[in-house]
């Protein structure tokens, strides 16, 4: 039976656990700390409780709602990127001059007074665009000019043919023109900058100029590269001096890896072996640089090993004695020349031999013949024999006199100037202009003051003024081919550039050497 304190019959045992139970000592003094303790340390030590729970809360447990969402991705395979070489530095780039970063048309130049009604072609050029970018690329195998000739030479081939021919060439840029000649002006001067910006632009990066890239109709290179080399020195431009150094370095350097071990530059036409050589011996001329004068003296021991008794050459070289070709003759005998001017060794023979070509091509009316064996002439084929009978010298002047008159005459009957005249007329034909302006300018007096007139100016007109072709080709300052005949689909854009600033250098290329 149940108590009155345990009316539900409970197990006493059950019961104890809500009978409070006397604290302990150490509770007890637990309690009385507490109770003893400010408010700030009770604050404390629960803050310090909740941090100590806080920070062993396992974090991942609050994750379980998160929303997850997927987006779509394209896979990609995950491959190390290669991290390229370091290019090699850039070689220091030579310093130009402020000439390069005006206008072309304000090349120093004389007062000479312009035409206010025919001031000349427009050729400004935009001075950030047309600047030319003369890189030096080192050549290891062309070296610094010398002082000291590589070879001995005791005499000249030819008497008054000596390195001072070349003198005249620092007159460019000045208005002047060589032996009192005159007759250029800031156009002329201008335009022949122009060109060889163009030609500096268009030389490929080993060095060389490409014909059929430039609508040229075959693969003449070395002749190409000769002509072009040929327009920079004939305004005083060298591998050492000036703003177009490593254009001209290049060129040469060019020529030297394609030069056999005979001599030969590896002509396609024996055309090339001629400009070629003629372009090495001024190079040397004017440097007297050993590793240039060694790769001419080669070239002009070729051309004198290979030249027949009777003087001829033709596309392939020595030819019997009637198909002698005045045309590639005419350029080695201009070979032989330089070299004698540049004091290489040249054989008397190789002078004598060239004499009894030209004697073999003249006409007793002053004309010259295309072969040797034909009795036909034509006013280019009269201007090279011409040339060549100043420059050789000897007993020439009554024939040389008469080849000035049969040209002069030969203007008066068929007398159009300018582009697409063709074959034979000046300007229209580069390779007679080009002949005819230095054969006129060694004779001076009235014979260059007229051919001057009759030339310059047309010239100078046809030069490309606009920036880009329609192919988007940089072209200003070049020649149309398709305006000049023999440029027109055989020595294409370099060719007709080439040949129109070296005509339009003529006021000082040469100081004049024929004296009558």
């Amino acid at each position: 039976m149940a108590d009155e304190l345990n009316p539900q019959g409970v197990d006493e045992s059950q019961l104890e656990q809500y009978v409070e139970k006397e604290p302990s000592k150490w509770e007890e003094f637990l309690n009385r700390q507490l109770r003893r303790a400010p408010w700030w340390t009770i604050s404390l030590l629960v803050h310090v409780i909740v941090l100590i729970i806080l920070y062993s809360w396992p974090y991942h447990a609050l994750a379980r709602d998160e929303v997850i969402t997927t987006i779509p991705v394209n896979l990609v395979e995950d491959v190390t990127p290669e991290v390229p070489p370091e290019p090699p530095p850039e070689p220091p780039e030579e310093k130009i001059d402020e000439e390069f970063d005006v206008p072309i048309e304000d090349i120093p130049i004389s007062p000479e007074p312009v035409s206010k009604d025919d001031p000349g072609p427009d050729l400004d050029m935009d001075p950030m665009q047309d600047i030319v970018k003369d890189v030096e690329r080192p050549v290891q195998s062309i070296d610094p000019p010398s002082n000291t000739p590589v070879f001995a030479v005791d005499s000249t081939a030819v008497k008054g043919l000596t390195r001072g021919i070349y003198s005249g060439r620092k007159n460019f840029g000045t208005g002047t023109a060589a032996g009192g000649r005159g007759g250029t002006n800031r156009h002329a001067e201008s335009a022949v900058m122009a060109g060889l910006i163009w030609l500096a632009k268009a030389q490929e990066a080993d060095g060389h100029w490409d014909c059929q890239k430039w609508d040229g109709g075959g693969n003449f290179d070395v002749g190409m590269t000769g002509l072009a080399l040929l327009a920079f020195l004939g305004a005083g431009y060298t591998h050492t001096k000036g703003k177009f150094k490593s254009t001209v370095e290049n060129g040469l350097e060019w020529l030297s890896k394609n030069q056999k071990d005979n001599g030969s530059f590896g002509w396609k036409t024996f055309y090339e072996q001629g400009i070629a050589t003629m372009a090495v011996s001024e190079a040397y001329g004017l440097t007297q640089s050993p590793a240039v004068g060694r790769m001419a003296q080669k070239a002009i021991d070729y051309i004198c090993k290979t030249q027949p008794d009777h003087g001829g050459f033709r596309y392939g070289g020595a030819v019997p004695k009637d198909e002698g070709d005045m045309s590639v003759t005419g350029w080695q005998i201009m070979a032989i020349k330089s070299a004698i001017c540049s004091e290489l060794k040249v054989p008397q023979e190789a002078v004598e031999r060239s004499r009894v070509f030209l004697k073999n091509t003249y006409r007793d009316y002053g004309g010259s013949s295309y072969l040797a064996g034909s009795q036909g002439s034509s006013p280019a084929m009269t201007a090279i024999g011409m040339l060549c009978r100043q420059f050789l010298g000897g007993d020439y002047d009554a024939e040389i006199m008469a080849a000035a008159d049969y040209l002069r005459q030969q203007q008066q009957k068929n007398p159009p100037v300018g582009p697409n005249t063709g074959k034979d007329h000046l300007v229209g034909d580069l390779y007679y202009t080009y002949y005819s302006v230095l054969a006129m300018f060694q004779m001076g007096r009235e014979y260059w003051n007229d051919w001057n007139k009759l030339f310059r100016d047309p010239l100078v007109k046809c030069q490309i003024s606009q920036v880009n072709d329609e192919r988007g080709r940089f072209v200003r300052g070049s020649w149309d081919p398709a305006n000049h005949f023999w440029a027109k689909g055989r020595g294409g854009r370099v060719y007709a550039t080439a040949m129109a600033v070296l005509s339009l250098e003529v006021y000082y290329r040469f100081l004049p050497v024929y004296k009558k």
